[in-house]
């Protein structure tokens, strides 16, 4: 089974880099909920030096079982990870949200006039598709310790569902 970890960067930055961990912990619990090694790809990890990156995150996200949206506000504010939502649903790909920040609200912004407006009403669309998927609820768990009893049994109980 092969995933795409759709997130923004900016939730992710170092010293703890808690969505990386977070997907890492993910791959872990969806390989052993289907018995055999799974993958999760993300852009910081499996996109190769000097490759076409825009056409590399279509090809991955259209050739994974489904995406995982990691759902904060940066996310609608990230055109890259709209862009990555926008591909999975017109490849018909499930889409899997994790609740991960509160946000005021569940879509993206982009202002539809001016240069980019065609693109920015597509990436706006895309948006609204979470607005109709249940999400798993991971706010009250963000900081939490990864190896804690309640992200373990949050991550197993979604590597069930997602096989």
């Amino acid at each position: 089974m092969k995933i795409f970890w759709s997130y923004a960067q900016l939730d992710d930055q170092k010293p703890a880099r808690k969505v990386s961990k977070l997907r890492r912990a993910f791959e872990t619990a969806l390989s052993q909920a289907q018995g055999k090694k799974c993958t999760v790809y993300c852009d910081q990890v499996d996109l190769k030096w000097g490759v076409e990156w825009r056409k590399e995150i279509e090809r991955l996200v259209k050739s994974s079982d489904a995406l995982v949206a990691v759902v904060t506000p940066s996310f609608f504010n990230s055109r890259m990870c709209m862009f990555e939502l926008e591909t999975a649903v017109d490849a018909r790909k499930k889409v899997l949200p994790i609740y991960y920040r509160r946000c005021k609200e569940l879509k993206s912004t982009f202002k539809e006039d001016g240069v980019d407006a065609e693109i920015n009403k597509r990436l706006n669309k895309a948006s609204s598709v979470l607005k109709e998927r249940q999400m798993k609820d991971f706010r009250d768990l963000k900081n939490e310790k990864l190896d804690s009893k309640e992200v373990q049994d949050f991550l197993d109980e979604l590597a069930d569902q997602v096989g």
